[in-house]
């Protein structure tokens, strides 16, 4: 049975028509070399099995996690979370290493002019976005985490100047999904709390009344409440009052400072309270898996698929969650903010400026989901919106025929026609002797409507209405390429500790 799907309405989240507010982990596990584990690939799928309703005890409703391989496929973990009743939330940037401060690739500064962004990145983006599109359980999609900060890095300036790239690519990436005819699906972008950038980049990020270009949520990273403290000496109403006007969802992304330990976790009943529950949907704690770092909610003492043994930090966040009463009132509506101008040398995007955009992009020529084949060395042409247009190599959801099955049917047709003109012409030689053969006559026009090329039955087996158990297309309809490849939009993370003690 398929989890309601949320939307966004006004200042929060929805499900079947109430109010939804998030409780969750992140959910990750630190590589050993360089590159990133996908936790909910079918591969993890036992393990998967194994946490899930240990996470669902807790009482958490969601989990994050930070790196999606589109290559592979989901079904599984994706499954299993549903049955638990978890959400997941996913980011479509590729996450860099929670050691460095790394910003390769990111520098804007040869591209604002020429108002440009990559095409390589959109196509990741694209296709995380159809590997996960299907699932009644996504709750939402990133275009990074923690992209921008106020602070210069190297030679390489204030990275706030990549404002404008994640605008563009939450515009495209709805642009994007509206072409594959995809539900609408929430994406949003997760923050540092900088105070210095925060609240105008927020503003910068949803500002224009075009909400095809706006974010659909924003989400903090914050690990300010420490221990036995308070909303004000946290900062968590100055926070909540610089924020409050942008009228889109907002909750903590990660969440959850671990000096001292173990952690109480006091602030939950902050977040879920009154004060802040009608400005805020919820908080995402960091994190699950005990790493080096010691924010763990569990440990696993072996490797491979096993069994983790719940922490301190587990039973007191278990409790706290046990007690919030969750925020029942509507959602509320807000004008649309108005544009930041630059007030400082922490802000300098004019907001009048024109979005980057990617040479070639054309949405007109994307295929639907639904209208989409896979077939190995293949192309297909499909009109849409009048225009006609080949992709070699594009994919579909599970529930219509794939590109395989399509080319198995064609081979089982042609070789039915084949059989079908010997024996109508056998019979016809026969009929001058023995009289007409009228069903193998009336068969042929049946065959012949529509063109040899032509197959009416399949279009029927086509979903644009996606169910949950779907499984999902591991790649974007092709593009043209981009020949100066220009700007990427790789998320990164700092070391959690040192922005816990910070």
């Amino acid at each position: 049975m398929s989890l309601p799907i949320i939307s966004v309405a006004g200042n929060g989240l929805l499900r079947v028509g109430h109010r939804f507010q998030i409780k969750g982990v992140v959910y990750v596990e630190k590589a050993s070399g360089s590159t990133p584990i996908d936790v909910l690939a079918d591969s993890r799928a036992s393990q998967c099995a194994v946490d899930a309703p240990i996470i669902k005890a807790l009482g958490a409703n969601t989990i994050n996690v930070f790196y999606t391989d589109a290559t592979q496929s989901h079904d599984k973990c994706m499954q299993i979370f549903q049955d638990n009743g978890i959400y997941v939330m996913t980011n479509m940037a590729i996450q860099k290493d929670s050691t460095l401060l790394d910003l390769t690739g990111m520098d804007a500064s040869s591209n604002i002019a020429n108002s440009t962004w990559q095409m390589d990145v959109f196509k990741q983006y694209a296709a995380i976005l159809d590997s996960m599109a299907g699932y009644s359980n996504l709750l939402a999609l990133l275009v990074g985490n923690n992209i921008i900060t106020g602070a210069s890095i190297t030679d390489k300036g204030p990275t706030v100047d990549l404002a404008p790239y994640l605008k563009a690519a939450a515009r495209d990436m709805k642009a994007y999904a509206a072409a594959r005819q995809y539900r609408p699906i929430p994406i949003g972008y997760a923050t540092d709390s900088d105070y210095t950038y925060i609240q105008a980049l927020g503003e910068y990020l949803v500002c224009g009344g075009k909400s095809d270009e706006a974010i659909d949520f924003y989400s903090v990273n914050q690990y300010s409440w420490c221990g036995k403290s308070s909303i004000i000496t946290s900062g968590y109403d100055g926070l909540t009052s610089k924020l409050e006007g942008l009228g889109v969802p907002m909750f903590f992304s990660e969440d959850g400072c671990n000096s001292p330990a173990p952690r109480l976790f006091e602030d939950q009943s902050a977040v879920f309270g009154s004060n802040m529950s009608s400005v805020w949907s919820g908080a995402i704690i960091y994190e699950w898996r005990q790493e080096e770092s010691k924010y763990g909610l569990v440990s696993y003492t072996t490797s491979g698929v096993s069994t983790p043994t719940t922490l301190a930090d587990y039973n007191v966040l278990k409790s706290q969650w046990a007690n919030v009463t969750a925020n029942t009132h509507p959602p509320s509506t807000f004008s649309t903010p108005s544009c930041p101008t630059s007030i400082n040398s922490y802000w300098p995007i004019n907001p009048s400026a024109a979005l980057p955009t990617i040479a070639g992009l054309d949405f007109a020529t994307i295929k639907p989901a639904s209208a989409t084949s896979t077939s190995d060395d293949t192309s297909t042409s499909i009109s849409i919106t009048g225009t006609s247009t080949s992709a070699s190599n594009t994919t579909e959801p599970k529930h219509s025929i794939g590109g395989g099955a399509i080319a198995g049917i064609s081979v089982g047709v042609t070789s039915g026609v084949l059989v079908f003109v010997g024996l109508f012409l056998f019979f016809k030689r026969r009929s001058k002797r023995n009289g007409p053969f009228y069903s193998m006559a009336q068969t042929s026009d049946t065959l012949d409507a529509g063109g040899s090329n032509h197959i009416d039955p399949l279009a029927e087996l086509a979903h644009t209405a996606r169910p949950a158990e779907l499984a999902h297309t591991n790649s974007p309809s092709e593009l043209p390429d981009l020949e100066n490849r220009v700007q990427e939009l790789d998320s990164r993370m700092i070391d959690r500790p040192g922005r816990a003690e910070a």
